[in-house]
């Protein structure tokens, strides 16, 4: 399922957060971002999608999948700033 995975994790643009920042909201609040979740039809899973910025500017985010969450958000990160733009985990 990593294709299914890392497609879900950039729908973390829609809630202006990055996947890990939603992972801790997630365990702090976790009725909340389920319904969100369930609502916006937004699946998401642990690290691994980055916001992608430019001056400030939310232009959207990557999601990577086929390692270990950490290790996908460090391939997310690298390739948004091999672009020369600002990644935002989190």
């Amino acid at each position: 399922m990593r294709a299914e995975i890392a497609h879900a994790r950039p729908t973390c643009a829609r809630h202006g957060m990055g996947s890990r920042a939603l992972f801790q909201r997630a365990q702090e609040q976790a009725y909340f971002v389920s319904a969100v979740n369930t609502l916006a039809q937004a699946g998401w899973c642990g690290a691994g999608g980055v916001l992608i910025q430019s001056d400030g500017v939310l232009l959207g985010a990557v999601g990577v999948s086929g390692d270990t969450s950490d290790n996908d958000e460090i391939c997310a990160i690298a390739g948004i700033e091999a672009a020369g733009l600002k990644a935002n985990p989190g």
